[in-house]
């Protein structure tokens, strides 16, 4: 064995990894064989026009990638634990983007929100609000919902729709049947705080991706190496 040589220069720090990462698919709350991943892309084109898709995601080159089946195909992504105990109440800005991979716009439907909380009315301890994603509420094509391109929504708006699961939904009359605005369900429900998470859901087929989660000054940029948070400014 020959002689050690010397010591070589110090090379370059490497890589940080971007992401502290407390999100990932809830699996009490998933079943069948449903896929979300982080990823690269994807890009969106001109829906008038057969160009290459040259438009990247709303932060940055990434996404979370979701692909949900047919029934008993559901997903739940989300965090478990950063909200802990935050109250609905201080919840002003709930928004997020979404990209459906579709040719038709018949066909466009995207992951909604999901909060798991205590409502602390009643005698029920758990319920969970879920969003309704609606064009009419998505403040990047006011009215429409688009194939292949990526769509802002706003689950805080005046004109979004919301409902609580089990005894709570009909203990504040916001039911699927008959939802409620995000302002309407915070006034029925002024001291409920999460418990379990917040998410996305899905439970029908899609393929497509989600990003840019925003929950009041903070946004949540989903991408290849995982999810980074963003402060905003309100």
């Amino acid at each position: 064995m020959g002689l050690q040589g010397e010591t070589g220069l110090q090379g370059p720090p490497g890589a940080t990894i971007c992401c502290t990462d407390r999100w990932g698919v809830i699996g009490r709350e998933s079943d069948g064989g449903p896929s979300a991943v982080y990823r690269i892309g994807p890009y969106e084109r001109d829906p008038a026009s057969s160009s290459s898709a040259t438009e990247p995601p709303p932060y940055g080159v990434g996404s979370l990638g979701i692909i949900v089946g047919d029934s008993p195909d559901r997903i739940t992504f989300g965090n478990e634990t950063d909200f802990a105990e935050l109250s609905i109440s201080d919840l002003t800005i709930l928004r997020y983007w979404a990209f459906a991979g579709t040719n038709s716009p018949a066909e466009v439907s995207v992951p909604g929100l999901s909060i798991e909380i205590d409502p602390n009315v009643g005698s029920a301890n758990y319920a969970t609000l879920i969003y309704l994603p609606d064009s009419s509420t998505a403040p990047s094509a006011p009215g429409s919902q688009l194939p292949n391109t990526w769509q802002q929504y706003d689950a805080s708006a005046a004109g979004s729709q919301w409902y609580a699961t089990g005894v709570t939904g009909s203990l504040i009359n916001c039911t699927l049947a008959s939802p409620c605005s995000f302002d309407e369900l915070k006034a029925a429900l002024p001291d409920a705080v999460i418990t379990l998470s917040l998410g996305f859901s899905m439970d029908t087929a899609f393929i497509g991706a989600i990003d840019g989660l925003q929950v009041n000054n903070t946004v949540y940029d989903f991408g290849p190496l995982g999810t980074r948070k963003l402060a905003v400014t309100p």
